[in-house]
């Protein structure tokens, strides 16, 4: 049986990795660390051969902070056109990296594939592994702070000019440990020696901090903390967002030596997407115990692990059960987990095939000091890994929901930008068969102030309407306190502790739908139009429809790709003569959606084919009717199947029984009864989850048919359309 530290520091002492393989490459260091028990998560580490070549991509040196005019927590984003990103390309020789050519792109997809084909030789590796590039691949680290070029928002706290935005490393040969067998697998190139004979060092034991004092300096004490979770909670109150995710830092001078502090994680947070990246020239270090998967790609076929819902381990095994259950019927984590599932739905469903996305596992994770909801989301995709990847950076449950609004309100609460925190680690397969990526929580990022060793440590947590503020603020700590600890700093409070432990649940799933399935459509004519109101929950809906038979054009209908004269986009959207038209869910008021606002009114008018509202889109229609939108006097609810008695009209005629439940990710409602044509067909409570018109064209649903918790939401969609045009 190979240990993965063992091997690490083998391949060190005799010459082959770090900073005495400079026979075969660079020091620079790219592990990438399953550890803990076998299980479906981990499954292989990776020992990068000592690299021959890289590519540095910097914040742009124009960069400037930027006034906050708007205020993403009270009002729209904000939003711009990236600047280009740039890459330098390198090649390690006479000992030193040198300059190679500097490119540029638009995005960060673009700018990936072009270091793919610039980058890796065609030459195969000798040796081929299940699941693994049969050629030189890239592998590397990925700050947070691209998402100025994965979501269209100005950030006003950017990282300084030239401060580092990620690393890629060309990987030309590697050594796999396969943990379920212990067995030790070599990709490498014809002729090349390098790891050809590997001894693993001497077992020893892992010594304990220098210090167990170190004061942190943090970016937010607790009063802060708890003032930034009540204006996230406003604005979730005011419809601006559903959930956020806020975190905070810790910093102190770091005395031991980073393998030391990462040998602790390893041995006492062992977590199956761990990974370290050195790079020494560049003053970058990553030390991650990871949980949690971002993407991962095997033959084609994606698998999202979002994490969301936290409890702390038990001190024992009757507790240890315990706080599992509670855990699971927490409604506030449950909650919070639905909503995270149905966004990388959502994600995934953006660049798979109709009908492909599914969920295949949900389970309870215990880790060291901590124990999760998971759920592995899978789909099959239409595009490459580059695209994959740049489609779901950043991930969802380290930024929260409406993402693209979320991001913009993280930059606004931080005041600063995350770097690597919540960025990501992985490799690709050029060929477009495989790829890996993690998300850097857990993570602790080493740099230098002179001659000082310095280390930032940072955790948080999702924000949502039920938060409180003192568990928030323990949670993060929880979630801290490992990596605290190895570190030798003072921990605000200590953790128990366990081993990893997976506890399997039953999977949630929808209803099946067969049949023909639809496609998406770049142009309107003749094909269902879904007006995208900046949601997260869009390609849901866009999916559900195509499982229904039907053709789909998704149209944004605000922000920066928005139509810009709303009159002259109705008109030569309705001359397309779509088969039905659904205004989607999203953000704030409607009002602010101009575009939806003037559908509805159209629509109420009888000059759309069959216009259907969900969520915002339903508002937008109450509104246009000549109701009044005001806050859920009972308070938000979001992420939480609700109770809907109906009349067994209008989308309800095919439901059965006159009650149904129905996911709400609202915190405005329609007051009262409408006028204008509309008649009210089902509630929950005081709340109008459902209208219709008297012709039986319009409709309005409060509620996510196409979330993962509602029960009769692919009947309610079929309804709708089946009716015909005219």
């Amino acid at each position: 049986m190979m240990d993965v530290i063992c091997t690490v520091e083998g391949l060190r002492k005799h010459g082959q990795l770090g900073s005495t393989a400079e026979a075969f490459g660079a020091p620079d260091e790219v592990l990438l660390m399953s550890t803990g028990p076998a299980s479906h998560l981990a499954k292989h580490s990776m020992i990068a051969r000592p690299p021959r070549r890289r590519a540095v991509i910097r914040q742009p040196k124009g960069t400037l902070p930027v006034k906050m005019t708007n205020n993403p927590l009270e009002g729209e984003p904000v939003w711009r056109t990236p600047e280009m990103l740039h890459a330098t390309m390198q090649t390690w020789r006479d000992g030193e990296w040198h300059d190679d050519e500097r490119i540029e792109a638009p995005d960060l997809e673009v700018l990936l594939r072009t270091l793919e084909s610039e980058m890796l030789a065609p030459e195969p590796f000798v040796t081929q592994v299940e699941g693994w590039p049969q050629r030189s691949f890239l592998s590397g680290a990925f700050a947070y702070d691209l998402v100025q070029w994965t979501q269209p928002i100005t950030i006003h706290h950017p990282p300084a000019p030239d401060a580092l935005l990620a690393v890629l490393w060309a990987v030309d040969g590697a050594l796999l440990i396969d943990h379920a067998t212990g067995l030790a697998h070599r990709l490498h190139t014809e002729g090349d020696a390098w790891a050809e004979h590997v001894h693993p060092a001497e077992p020893r034991s892992t010594a304990p901090p220098s210090t167990h004092h170190t004061p942190t300096e943090s970016s937010m004490d607790d009063a802060r903390h708890a003032e930034a979770i009540e204006q996230v909670r406003q604005a979730i109150v005011e419809g601006r967002m559903y959930q956020v995710n806020i975190g905070r830092r810790w910093t102190a001078p770091l005395p031991d030596d980073p393998w030391e502090v990462m040998r602790r994680l390893l041995v006492g947070n062992p977590a199956p997407f761990s990974a370290w990246t050195w790079a020494p020239d560049l003053d970058h270090h990553l030390l991650s115990s990871s949980p949690e998967s971002l993407l991962r790609i095997h033959a084609g076929k994606a698998m999202a692990s979002p994490i969301k819902g936290t409890y702390p381990r038990g001190s024992d095994a009757l507790e240890e059960q315990a706080l599992r259950r509670a855990l699971v019927e927490d409604e506030k984590e449950t909650a919070e987990h639905r909503m995270l599932v149905d966004l990388m739905r959502n994600d995934l469903g953006a660049i798979s095939r109709p009908g492909s996305v599914r969920i295949e596992r949900y389970d309870v994770e215990a880790y060291a000091t901590v124990q999760h909801l998971v759920s592995h989301v899978g789909s099959t995709l239409t595009v490459d890994p580059p695209a994959a990847f740049a489609s779901v950076f950043p991930g969802g449950s380290i930024t929260g929901c409406p993402r693209t609004v979320v991001c913009a309100a993280i930059d606004a609460m931080e005041h600063e930008p995350r770097r690597f925190w919540c960025g990501s680690i992985g490799w690709w397969d050029p060929d477009g068969h495989h790829g890996a990526w993690n998300i850097l929580i857990r993570t602790m990022q080493v740099r230098h102030e002179g001659q000082q060793r310095m280390a930032d440590v940072l955790a948080g947590g999702g924000i949502t309407i039920g938060s409180v503020a003192e568990r928030e603020i323990e949670e993060a700590v929880w979630k801290a306190d490992a990596l605290l600890s190895a570190a030798g700093w003072s921990s605000p409070r200590s953790s128990t502790r366990g081993v990893l432990r997976i506890t399997p649940l039953s999977v949630p799933h929808g209803t099946p739908l067969g049949g023909r399935l639809g496609r998406r459509r770049e142009r309107p004519h003749g094909t269902v139009v879904l007006v995208d109101n900046l949601d997260s929950f869009t390609h849901n809906i866009a999916h559900a429809i195509m499982q229904l038979g039907h053709d789909v054009h998704v149209l944004q209908g605000r922000g920066p790709k928005g139509p810009t004269d709303v009159e002259e986009s109705v008109s030569r959207l309705l001359s397309a003569a779509p088969s039905h038209v659904l205004l989607g869910p999203g953000p704030g008021r409607p009002e602010e959606a101009k575009f939806s606002m003037r559908l509805a009114q159209m629509a109420l008018q009888s000059h759309t084919p069959p216009l259907l509202g969900i969520c915002l889109g339903h508002q937008a229609l109450g509104l246009a009717a000549g109701g009044r939108i005001v806050h859920d006097p009972h308070g938000p609810v979001h992420g939480r199947p609700v109770h809907v008695v109906h009349d067994g009209t209008g989308l309800f005629r095919d439901v059965s029984g006159r009650t149904t439940r129905m996911v709400r990710y609202n915190s405005l409602v329609v007051e009262g009864t409408v006028a204008s044509g509309l008649q009210v067909n089902a509630r929950s409570g005081h709340v109008t989850m459902g209208f219709r018109s008297t012709d039986g064209r319009v409709h309005g649903l409060q509620g996510h048919p196409e979330s993962i918790g509602s029960e009769d939401g692919d009947r309610l969609l079929r309804t709708f359309l089946d009716a015909a045009h005219g």
